[in-house]
């Protein structure tokens, strides 16, 4: 998933610490302007840049996206269809807003967008609708590595429809899932395939074009949590052919909403749960209630960010269309990102007493994106978290919604796991003091990041 066009680091050999070093020192020649780009990481702790490595929960935001908000707020707050200037300048952004977000997905238009509250209520509205056509024993995919907001509203059509939920579950040893399993599964009375782009908890990248391909082949739509892929992998709906995706923008360095895609004919096909004077056509027949414009003009701030990074640091050219600069944006996350989980993952594994699951072999970084979940041996996650944010180092434990995940794991029961997220404005040195700091927490003493040769 590597891309031809300059990036904020050189490729390097994933192999070696030697990579690892030579990736970071790359990094560093674009990352203090990415950096000064989000004032949430000018934050210090005890003489330390305050490190999130908290991600996955939800990323900061650029300063382009604070100030659009405010923006927002102070010249055109007002309510939607008005026959007056800040209101017809409202319904602007919001129209524009559709239509940057239909370009970050690749849609064909806006008109297969649509903006909840959050990524979980969405997909509790579209499997409320999509219930509405199906009748007691038609059949619902669902995984075991799925975060429980792509399993719970399928599982409610159970008691709600009749219908009837099979299970895809997973290989232990690397967290990825059972595809021979998901093709005995697959029949005539499937309908729904519900499967997720990217693991929340482990990181795992799932063969989404192959899952898909399978669920079409029988005759069922698919339903894609793209939450987790959203800020590392480009995505590009048309090309996966899925019937609906779902994120979350705040996710992906914007504020807290929930993003829709759906294909067109499957939107209008749909009879949706809505007030009677509401749109009939997509994207407002989806979009209930009044939609925050301070949001989506914050939004619209994060797009414009990632367009100046797809410019600036992806190779995007100067006629670039704001798709092709969102989508070189995302390439060049991408490739950054290889880097510093090349180099978190030298740095856990080197760690005593710790074990990481899911994909951990240096050779499928391409596999998986920088998101790693791990117990160590004595301490509870929950122990370790808090010892780390002592030291100013934010990390995540528990479960994270993956429920069946931690309970196929078999630790559901002693807290599930402590879980590191980067993204692209992340440091090298953020990794190296986060391997210290578990090294002390696991009380084996030394500097871990000086014994691999991380400098």
């Amino acid at each position: 998933m590597q891309s031809d066009h300059a990036s904020p680091i050189p490729a390097s050999s994933p192999g070696t610490p030697s990579g690892a070093d030579e990736i970071g020192t790359g990094l560093g020649r674009a990352l203090a302007g990415i950096r000064a780009e989000f004032p949430a990481l000018a934050r210090r702790h005890d003489g330390h840049a305050y490190s999130y490595l908290d991600g996955p929960g939800g990323t900061q935001v650029p300063h382009r996206t604070i100030d659009a908000m405010a923006g927002y707020l102070e010249r055109s707050n007002a309510n939607h269809g008005g026959a007056f200037p800040t209101s017809e300048e409202s319904d602007a952004i919001l129209a524009e807003a559709h239509s940057a977000a239909a370009d970050f997905l690749g849609a064909a238009g806006q008109d297969e967008v649509a903006f909840g509250q959050n990524m979980t209520t969405l997909t509790f509205a579209l499997s409320r609708a999509i219930g509405r056509t199906l009748r007691a024993g038609d059949e619902v995919v669902v995984t075991r590595l799925d975060h429980d907001a792509n399993v719970a509203p399928w599982l409610a059509l159970e008691e709600d429809r009749g219908v009837t939920v099979r299970w895809v579950g997973i290989r232990a040893d690397d967290c990825t899932l059972d595809l021979e399993e998901l093709g005995r599964l697959l029949g005539p009375r499937t309908r729904v395939v519900a499967v997720g782009l990217a693991s929340n908890a482990v990181g795992t990248i799932n063969p989404i074009s192959r899952v898909v391909e399978m669920a079409h082949a029988v005759g069922a739509w698919t339903y894609i949590d793209a939450v987790h892929a959203a800020p590392h992998l480009p995505i590009d709906v048309v090309a996966l052919d899925t019937d609906f995706l779902v994120c979350s923008p705040y996710k992906f360095f914007g504020p807290h909403l929930g993003l829709l895609y759906g294909k067109r004919e499957r939107l209008e096909r749909l009879l949706a749960y809505k007030v009677r004077p509401a749109p009939n056509a997509p994207p407002g027949k989806w979009e209930t209630g009044t939609l925050p414009g301070e949001a989506l003009a914050g939004l619209l701030g994060t797009f414009g960010y990632l367009e100046w990074l797809g410019r600036e640091f992806g190779g995007a050219r100067g006629d670039a269309s704001r798709r092709e600069a969102l989508a070189a944006a995302m390439r060049a996350i991408r490739v950054t990102e290889g880097g510093l989980a090349l180099r978190a993952l030298i740095a856990l594994r080197a760690v005593p007493g710790l074990q990481l699951r899911g994909i951990v072999d240096v050779a499928r970084l391409d596999e998986r994106v920088p998101t790693f979940a791990f117990t160590l041996r004595g301490r509870t996650p929950r122990e370790v978290a808090a010892e780390l944010g002592r030291r100013g180092i934010a990390v995540w434990d528990g479960d994270y919604y993956a429920y069946e995940l931690m309970r196929a794991l078999g630790l559901a029961e002693s807290g599930g796991l402590v879980r590191v997220g980067l993204t692209h404005y992340n440091e090298p040195a953020e990794i190296d003091r986060l391997a210290e700091a578990l090294e002390e927490i696991a009380g084996s003493g030394g500097g871990v990041a000086d014994s691999i040769g991380l400098e």
